[in-house]
């Protein structure tokens, strides 16, 4: 029996796994239609070490994946009052905090061991035009019903995410492939992001597009629909 076209879509950390799939190492992604979009976080190779001894931390400050992997300490921050925490998030990694500098607001930063994760992010005045009031209420509402534990729990697990990723090193993404990130985004701020995305190519055997999207952050999908909408179905026309 055939299998169906697989269209992948991945936004930063779910992005990771398509990495994985689009090698073909697994039957069930494999065939000459499947394709894969990423969004965000540039294909890349394996970290040289454990991301616990790759991201910084010192007495005052740690990067926030240590953050969040620490047991109930963060869970507790964000669910205290978890319409400010999405406000707050939203606001802060989005293109509408204007061009990004060393002082821009980013929630995927340093955070303070002192005052916590919340305090450094501003309280927007306004909703950005992309977030309604309305569709930030049905988010709300998930996290008090979900809280934020399963999205931690992904930091928690890092470093065993990365010795399992040692079973892909030099296994490339074979399938057609695109990616998109915001020009805003506060990824690029990461040295070196910009010669990742450079060469991605050498990782990637059928990239078909690399494409910064003006004034968008890094919620590529919501801030920038159209034109995100609009670069995949062109990619998806060239199949």
């Amino acid at each position: 029996m055939s299998q169906p076209d697989q269209h992948c879509i991945g936004i930063d950390i779910a992005k990771s796994s398509l990495d994985i799939a689009g090698t073909g190492e697994f039957s069930s992604f494999s065939t000459s239609n499947d394709e894969v979009v990423a969004l965000g976080v540039p294909l890349m190779g394996r970290a040289p070490m454990m991301p616990s001894r790759l991201f910084p931390q010192n007495e005052l400050a740690w990067f926030y994946t240590h953050y969040f992997a620490q047991p109930n300490l963060a869970k507790a921050e964000l669910e205290n009052d978890i319409a400010t925490t999405l406000r707050k998030i939203y606001f802060g990694a989005s293109g509408n905090v204007g061009k990004r500098n060393e002082s821009s607001p980013n929630p995927f930063g340093m955070v303070s061991k002192q005052h916590g994760y919340l305090a450094s992010l501003p309280e927007p005045a306004q909703l950005p035009n992309w977030l309604s009031n309305e569709d930030l209420d049905v988010f709300v509402q998930a996290f008090k019903h979900s809280g934020f534990q399963g999205g931690l729990n992904y930091y928690r697990n890092l470093d065993r995410n990365w010795e399992f990723q040692g079973a892909f090193d030099g296994v490339q993404v074979n399938v057609p492939a695109l990616y998109m990130v915001g020009e805003r985004d506060t990824g690029l701020a990461m040295p070196g992001m910009k010669d990742i995305i450079a060469g991605m190519s050498r990782l990637a055997s059928n990239l078909r597009g690399s494409h910064v999207i003006p004034h968008a952050g890094h919620w590529l999908q919501q801030e920038a629909a159209e034109q995100v909408s609009a670069r995949m179905i062109e990619f998806l026309r060239t199949l």
